[in-house]
This record gives C-alpha cells, sequence and structure tokens, in this order.
C-alpha cells in the first residue's frame, strides 16, 4: 500500500500541502462573503466572515508553515509564530459565530453569552502571552504544545489548556451549529432558509469529525488525508449554507417570492 512506504518527512509534507489547500479554499470564499458584507452593510455576513476565517485557525500552523517551508526552500517559522497561527485566533472564531447565532435564536441574551465567552477567551489569550514570552524556564511545550516531527515541523499537538479551549470550541460550534441549523429547516414557508439549515447541518456535522479526528488519528495513515478532504467540502458547505449563491438557487429552483428580505 502507498501510505505505508511513504516517510515520516512525505506525511509531513502531505499534511502541510493538504492544510494549505484547505485554507486556500477557505481564504477564497471568505472573501466572497467578505465583498458580500460590503457591498450588503450587514453586520452579521462580516461575523460569518470572520469565523471562516479564524475557524481554520488550528490549520494555520500546517498550512502556512508548509508554504513559507516550500517558498524559502526548507526554512521554518519560530516556534512562538506557529502557535500564535494556531491559537490567538480561536476566540475571535467562536465570538463571531454566537454573534450570528445568538442573534438569530435568542438576541436578548446575546450580550451576556458574548460577555462570558469574551473573559474566557482574555484568560485564554493572557494564558498563551505569558507561557510564550513571560514565563522563564516554564515547560512551555508541554503547556502549550509540541511539534509532531521536528525536521519538517507542520503540524502541532496542542496541550493542557489550549486543547481544553479548542475542545470546548468545537463542542460549541457544533452543538449550536446543527440547533441552529435544525431551527432553520423548520421555516417549511421558506424555502431558501431551509436549504441553508441543510447545508449547515451537513457542514457542522463534517467540522466536528474533522476537527476531533485531525487531532487524534495518527500520522501514519491514510485517513488524514481523508480528514483533509472532509475539511475542504466543510468550508464550501459553511459557504453554501451562508450565502446560498445565485447558481445553487436555481439548480435548487428556489423563486423570488422564497427568498427573505434583507433589512
Amino acid at each position: 500500500m502507498f501510505f505505508e512506504q511513504i516517510t515520516y518527512g512525505e506525511l509531513a509534507q502531505i499534511s502541510g500541502m493538504t492544510a494549505a489547500i484547505s485554507l486556500c479554499i477557505g481564504w477564497f470564499l471568505g472573501a466572497i462573503v467578505l465583498a458580500k458584507a460590503i457591498k450588503t452593510k450587514q453586520i452579521i455576513i462580516f461575523m460569518f466572515f470572520l469565523a471562516i476565517l479564524f475557524t481554520l485557525s488550528p490549520w494555520y500552523p500546517s498550512g502556512m508553515g508548509y508554504m513559507y517551508w516550500v517558498f524559502t526552500h526548507g526554512e521554518i517559522f519560530s516556534y512562538e509564530f506557529y502557535i500564535l497561527l494556531g491559537t490567538v485566533g480561536i476566540p475571535i472564531a467562536i465570538i463571531a459565530w454566537l454573534y450570528v447565532y445568538m442573534g438569530t435564536i435568542n438576541p436578548k441574551k446575546r450580550k451576556l453569552v458574548l460577555l462570558i465567552f469574551g473573559m474566557l477567551s482574555i484568560i485564554y489569550e493572557i494564558y498563551i502571552f505569558y507561557n510564550l514570552f513571560f514565563a522563564e524556564g516554564a515547560p512551555v511545550m508541554e503547556a502549550l504544545g509540541t511539534f509532531e516531527f521536528y525536521d519538517n515541523p507542520t503540524d502541532i499537538k496542542y496541550h493542557s489548556l489550549v486543547l481544553i479551549f479548542l475542545a470546548g470550541f468545537i463542542c460549541t460550534a457544533v452543538i449550536t451549529g446543527i440547533h441552529f441549523s435544525l431551527t432553520s429547516m423548520k421555516i417549511k414557508e421558506n424555502k431558501e432558509l431551509q436549504w441553508k439549515g441543510r447545508f449547515l447541518f451537513i457542514a457542522f456535522l463534517m467540522f466536528g469529525f474533522a476537527a476531533t479526528f485531525d487531532a487524534i488519528i495518527p500520522m501514519e495513515t491514510f485517513l488524514l488525508v481523508v480528514i483533509r478532504l472532509i475539511l475542504m467540502a466543510t468550508t464550501v458547505f459553511f459557504y453554501l449554507g451562508f450565502i446560498l449563491p445565485k447558481w445553487i438557487k436555481k439548480i435548487l429552483k428556489i423563486e423570488e417570492e422564497d427568498l427573505p428580505t434583507t433589512k
């Protein structure tokens, strides 16, 4: 079998390459969402853009590290930069998503929920910056994360509070996302919202699966490639679920009277 014959260095490159492709797809679709947010001046679409951009944060060290490694012919980022790439944007992603979710499901409690997650995010960021730059002599890697391959470090395995926060982020996003999706699917009088709910339901399930298994599967299996392919598809389904472009509406035969009024 091919996957049994390749070396650890080749696997690391495959990991970095697939992560880089996932990021490029995410950035491209994110740019489309940002353009629509600017055009319509809707903050909820802009928040979705932030959610897309920073939900990919855990894969930034792998994807961007690989691109840098290729373009510089073997150079790598510093450990501190790798950690910051993969961690500091995560609170932005969850807060942006909760803004969208709470604003739709329960607007009255949105400020409270955002305040709670904002405080947790500050604690999380302080923990990262303190361990990286101020805790002299502390076991930084054990507190934050370690490279999986030192000869080609494109992947980081997170530890301690970082891992706990990541797990909490995944659980929160998937649970609220599925609830959001099911709520949209129940609106039978609006065909567009129903289809958005279906796409988002698939997207959140795939995101939970990809994020969880990407963190726990052994690098020496072909599942790595499968998981990264699922991650790429997840970004596309998120885009379809929130934007639902015109060409999809034509395929689904969604008439103008089915479309919600934009305020």
